[in-house]
């Protein structure tokens, strides 16, 4: 049960005024799983996860980078020590702003050996290289060049890697600096680019690559097990005379190399994922550390322990992710999506523990969940409400999601997560309602509002089902302030409307404050759509009234806009929170008395503990946001959930000022705070609308008589604060009542 309030407002006529929004990443909020603790439980889900390691915080082990391809956007985790003195990785949101913007892939690599990693990732024009150029206080960057170029036979050259693949940086001939491997755009053939900064200049800060040869290795592939050896690739540098290999090129772009010594010779062997493949290909290098060639390939790997296996596009990596000093493999998918859902994204991280060494290594099977097992991961598009399911005051977690495998197909459903107070949640049903084990949907939006107007909130949810996007919601006929009282065999389908496409999302919502549920659309497109009902909370009716309310700037890369209404600020007025598909977050204050033909947002809203400033920072792809107040300081918090599966959490930081006051349209209030009944009077006649403070109606609108004693009766609600909101044709003004149970 939440604790009651000591401190509260009384006053009936203040005019609030909040100078900036703004939130902070909460890391006090825990969930309990199986009775264990999720360390990193908000860490947002991983699905296709990249992995590198460098310092952080310069204290000890090097902290671990992960970039999600799925999410294009960087993940960073703390090496930290437990009470026991052990390490294990802490979710760190706070270096994720230090990062440059990512796409598609990114490897950390020492170039210029001066002992810090250097950041190379993916450019419009190949390749492009960031300097470390991290102090004792802070990681920084450098960059170096967008785009690395190369010499090639037909001069000079991009280091073009396509956006698919991921390639090898590293000494690949043993000279003491930094060259790179990438296969040529047919995606057959492997190129070789020396780097001959150390020969010529003996500065491995220089960058001067040239081709050798049409291929690298002797060898040429196509797709998964068809690999043909002995060609002759040439060791000819660019400039001289070379031979290409005669081969037809057939374009099967999407490749992942990673290089290392599987047998201790000291020369670099091949591990390859493919995109149309389920398996890694193993090759030993058969030639020496200065020329490089393979005769043969193993399909199968590794081969004395679980082998490697996704349905598509597996990629691998090489860290030490089990602090013992000896790197370790780990595999994750490399696409962009999950293939139509093929790749369980629960299970997308494979862990082989190295008991062997860098340089022979013995791989042993861990699982499939690495870090993942550590947050709250289900699957892909997570998407939470806040509601008192139980009824004891606080706020519960209910939540969507996209999809995955089970026994009889792919589905979606709900997950239940119940708030135990002490800003701990756990997991108490994985298929709340037994949305899985009697429906067929996908892309689950659970939501919250009072539907059919008997003043007791409901819970509903959008999906995608083989008719369409379907929308339905489930009466909740338990009184207020107690335990919901719901069964899917009760859900009601809702009337559709025009052009509701898979991936969009709903929001119900009094918008034109006539006392019926309307309709608030974000699109794939990034425009808002009014949906007017035209006729009765109980027998709705959605007609389409505005197609870009707000016209908000349309944007198909963005787009995917979810929508949420509440009080951020405590000003009495309803403010519309947007998150969109590239991970931003917009609040529109007050939007309601905004310009319908151009709403104006506040983007700044996350506060950088570096900066010292809030800033337009991600907060995770596909951002759905649900509002609520976690820590009983009446603010709302954000919970966002993400395209991977997963949540983060945001304190709100608004600070509230009173700049005055105004004539007021209420004579009387009292009492407040109040056990249950509020008399309320009025200088004039007005209409009076009951709301909590995530801005949903609690009770109607009803008519207030000027000089008349009106009573308001609470019965039923929970403990806390709620905003009466006061209109007349001229003017508004709100009054917040405490309820104390």
């Amino acid at each position: 049960m939440k604790k009651l309030l000591t401190l509260y407002i009384v006053w009936s006529s203040i005019q609030i005024y909040a100078q900036e929004i703004s939130f902070k990443y909460n890391d006090q909020v825990k969930i309990l799983q199986n009775g264990q603790n999720l360390v990193n439980a908000f860490a947002g889900g991983l699905n296709a996860p990249q992995f590198s390691t460098c310092q952080l915080n310069n204290d000890g082990p090097e902290d671990l980078v992960v970039y999600d391809r799925t999410a294009q956007k960087v993940f960073t985790f703390l090496a930290t020590k437990n009470t026991s003195g052990q390490y294990y990785w802490q979710y760190a949101p706070q270096y994720e702003t230090l990062f440059p913007t990512l796409q598609n892939w990114m490897l950390l690599v020492d170039y210029d050996k001066d002992g810090r990693k250097d950041l190379f990732t993916h450019s419009s024009a190949g390749l492009k290289l960031y300097r470390n150029t991290t102090t004792a206080d802070k990681v920084s960057w450098q960059l170096i060049a967008n785009p690395l170029y190369s010499i090639g036979f037909s001069g000079k050259i991009n280091l073009n890697v396509t956006a698919t693949d991921i390639p090898a940086i590293t000494d690949i001939d043993n000279d003491g600096d930094i060259d790179v491997l990438l296969f040529d755009p047919s995606g057959d053939f492997v190129e070789f680019h020396r780097n001959n900064a150390v020969e010529k200049y003996n500065d491995p800060t220089r960058l001067e690559f040239v081709k050798i040869g049409y291929c690298w290795g002797d060898f040429i592939k196509q797709l998964c097990q068809d690999f043909q050896f002995g060609i002759d690739c040439g060791n000819t540098p660019a400039g001289q005379k070379a031979t290409e290999p005669s081969a037809q090129k057939v374009l099967h772009s999407g490749n992942a190399l990673l290089l290392l010594d599987l047998n201790g010779d000291n020369k670099k062997d091949v591990l390859f994922g493919h995109i149309t493949c389920n398996n890694i290909a193993a090759l030993i290098n058969q030639g020496t550390q200065q020329r490089a060639s393979f005769t043969s390939a193993s399909y199968v790997y590794p081969t004395n322990t679980t082998a490697i296996d996704f349905p598509i596009f597996p990629a691998v990596y090489f860290e030490d992710l089990d602090f013992d000093g000896i790197k370790d493999l780990v595999a994750a998918p490399n696409g962009f999506d999950s293939a139509e859902r093929t790749i369980d994204f629960q299970q997308s991280v494979w862990f082989y523990k190295n008991t062997g060494k860098d340089n022979l290594p013995i791989w042993n099977y861990q699982g499939k969940n690495f870090l993942q097992n550590t947050m709250l991961d289900l699957g892909e598009n997570a998407s939470p409400v806040l509601v008192d399911i139980d009824g004891d005051g606080d706020k519960d977690l209910v939540i969507g999601y996209s999809g995955n495998i089970t026994s009889t197909g792919v589905k979606a459903g709900l997950v239940l997560l119940e708030n135990k107070g002490d800003n701990t949640f756990e997991v108490k049903d994985t298929d709340y309602l037994g949305i899985v084990k009697s429906m067929q949907l996908l892309d689950i939006r659970p939501f919250v509002a009072d539907i059919n107007g008997d003043g007791v909130d409901d819970l509903g949810f959008s999906s995608n089902s083989s008719k369409g996007m379907e929308i339905r919601y489930i009466p909740n006929k338990a009184a207020g302030n107690q335990a919901f009282n719901i069964q899917l065999s009760n859900a009601v389908l809702l009337p559709t409307f025009t052009d509701f496409l898979a991936g969009e999302s709903v929001t119900f919502f009094d918008f034109d404050k006539d006392g019926k549920i309307d309709i608030l659309h974000g699109t794939s497109r990034g425009n808002i759509r009014f949906i007017q009902n035209t006729g009765s909370n109980q027998s709705p009716k959605y007609v389409v009234q505005n197609d870009n309310l707000g016209k908000l700037q349309t944007d198909y890369i963005a787009g995917n806009i979810f929508l949420t209404t509440g009080d951020v600020n405590l000003d009495g007025k309803t403010d519309l929170l947007v998150g969109n598909r590239t991970g931003n977050m917009s609040i529109y204050r007050s939007f309601q008395e905004q310009n319908i033909n151009q709403f104006v947002a506040d983007t700044s809203l996350i506060f950088n503990s570096f900066s010292n400033k809030p800033e337009n920072l991600l907060i995770g792809g596909n951002a759905t946001i649900a509002i609520g107040d976690l820590d009983n300081d009446l603010l709302p918090d954000v919970i966002v959930g993400t395209n991977t599966g997963g949540l983060r959490v945001l304190k709100n930081l608004t600070k509230v000022v009173i700049t005055g006051t105004e004539q007021d349209l209420i004579s009387q209030v009292y009492p407040n705070p109040t056990s249950r009944y509020v008399y309320v009077k009025m200088t004039e006649n007005a209409q009076a609308t009951l709301i909590d403070l995530s801005g949903r109606i609690i009770q109607n609108t009803r008519m207030l008589r000027a000089n008349t004693e009106e009573v308001f009766d609470l019965q039923g609600l929970p403990s806390g604060m709620y905003l009466l909101k006061i209109d007349t044709n001229k003017k508004s003004q709100t009054t917040k009542i405490i309820l104390r149970n």
